[in-house]
């Protein structure tokens, strides 16, 4: 009886271990809770049916803003959606953050999520005074180190507003002198929308990269957003660069504006999937 319990135990073993290497082994293709509605929304369906389309397509993780529905938050778990990073949108042109900040924590506290990207928010139309900008960076890495110290990822992307504290790589890097501790979510469209080459600042900030956005522009004139991998960002050369560089975090595929968001995100998953597997 011994023996016949220990070969059950060992093939149970070998089936675990079978399982977790087929779920490791697969790309880790996330997509914005925000796409989820909006495929709801043009396609008539309910959100869970939605997500489940784009399971079967071979989505697997989400991700998804801090003040996210907290019913579709609990379909993507029901369905296995990973938690690949969570949203917080924060203006820092304002003084008092610290209620959003508290409130930021303690969702990545009960909802279990490791990464967060903060929306920094957009400065008024008449700028901020180099006082203001300065406090703003400060606050921002005074959060930072909350985060850090509460043992979570934090990054901020290099978003695509002037109005920014971080849309191009200048001021990116002015955040990061301030903050040591925060990350770059490399959002591979939005350097174009700020002049600059996205490979060029793929190596100039490749040491920050915690998470990434693959996100297409029509052209380098035209920043409307098409299907991932149909436009004229590098998509497969980046991820490319990213697999080289030994990156094993979750590639997002974002395509807000897409008029026909359930085909673009089919098209770019079948590109970014067999750039990740080639």
């Amino acid at each position: 009886m011994k023996r016949i319990a220990f070969a059950l135990s060992a093939l149970i073993c070998l089936a675990a271990v079978s399982c977790g290497n087929k779920a490791d082994s697969q790309p880790k293709i996330s997509i914005f809770c925000d796409h989820i509605e909006t495929i709801a929304h043009q396609e008539n369906i309910s959100f869970a049916e939605a997500a489940t389309r784009l399971k079967e397509m071979g989505y697997t993780g989400a991700d998804i803003r801090v003040f996210q529905r907290p019913e579709e938050i609990n379909t993507l778990d029901s369905l296995g959606f990973a938690h690949a990073c969570a949203i917080t949108e924060i203006n820092y042109s304002n003084k008092d953050t610290r209620e959003l900040e508290d409130k930021t924590l303690e969702f990545m506290a009960e909802r279990g999520f490791d990464k967060l990207l903060l929306v920094t928010g957009l400065m008024p139309q008449g700028g901020l005074t180099k006082e203001e900008r300065d406090d703003a960076r400060q606050r921002i890495a005074s959060f930072t180190k909350r985060v850090a110290d509460a043992g979570y990822t934090i990054m901020v992307e290099d978003y695509d507003n002037r109005r920014s504290l971080c849309y191009n790589s200048k001021l990116i890097d002015t955040l990061f002198v301030a903050a040591k501790d925060l990350g770059l979510v490399f959002d591979t469209g939005n350097f174009q929308f700020a002049g600059e080459d996205a490979m060029e600042q793929y190596e100039h900030f490749r040491p920050k990269i915690g998470h990434v956005h693959l996100k297409d522009r029509t052209s380098p004139t035209d920043m409307a957003c098409v299907a991932v991998g149909t436009g004229c960002i590098p998509i497969v050369d980046i991820i490319d660069k990213l697999k080289e560089s030994g990156y094993k975090g979750w590639y997002t595929i974002e395509e807000y504006g897409a008029r026909h968001m359930l085909e673009d995100c089919e098209t770019g998953i079948r590109i970014v999937s067999a750039a990740l597997t080639d």
